[in-house]
Parts: C-alpha cells; structure tokens; sequence
C-alpha cells in the first residue's frame, strides 16, 4: 500500500461522509452508483470504504465520487492507488485527478469544519 505521508494535510474526520461513485472509461458508465463511507480527506485523495471489491491499477478505468463537504457538492474523479480487504468491506486509497475546483472546494470545506470543530472544543 502507498501512502502520501509527505502531503501537505490529510484531515481525519470525526464523522464519516456518504459517498455515491461510479465507474467510467473515457465518457462511458460502466456502473450503477455505489455507496461508500469517506473516512479522511484531503485536496488531493481520500480514503474510503464500501462493499463493493473495485479494481486496482487499471489506468483506463475512471472513478468519479460524489460526496457533500459543508454544504457544497463536490464530484472527484480518478483512481484507486490501493485497497485492503476488512471484513466484508474493502478500503480503497484514491487519488483524484487535476481538477483545480475540486481541490478548491474540499480546501474551502476542510478549513470551515477545522473552524467548526475548533470553536465546539473552546
């Protein structure tokens, strides 16, 4: 398994986020929406469980995940770097692809729940 431990924030969340993926090559789906549960997250990546056993290292195929952040619908597209077996779910470390609005409404969204989560602790 690689990890990015070298990236600038990885943001562990209290509370997981849902998910809805699906799976393309080029412009064509290739599947119904699944449903995953987001456990960390960053600008670049996040990890995430499902029940779904999804492929690994296939360049052509393109996962594009949805999931809300504060309000503010975000689509990621890209790929699964790896994946674990836990139980009878899997664990997937995905990477999105260079979409700079994207990037900048997770930025946006981490730094509004940070800001939340601090004022809760004062």
């Amino acid at each position: 398994m690689r990890y990015k431990r070298k990236e600038a924030f990885r943001y562990q969340l209290t509370d997981t986020l849902d998910a809805v993926f699906t799976l393309k090559v080029a412009e064509d789906t290739l599947s119904s929406k699944g449903h995953a549960l987001i456990y960390n997250i960053s600008p670049n990546g996040l990890r995430f469980r499902t029940e779904y056993d999804l492929p690994v290292g296939d360049t052509r195929l393109l996962l594009q995940i949805q999931f809300i952040l504060n309000g503010n619908k975000i689509t990621m597209p890209g790929q699964i770097i790896w994946k674990k077996k836990l139980g009878n779910q899997f664990e997937y470390g995905y990477e999105g692809t260079e979409d700079n609005e994207a990037k900048q409404k997770i930025i946006n969204g981490l730094k509004e729940l940070s800001r939340m989560e601090n004022k809760d602790t004062l």
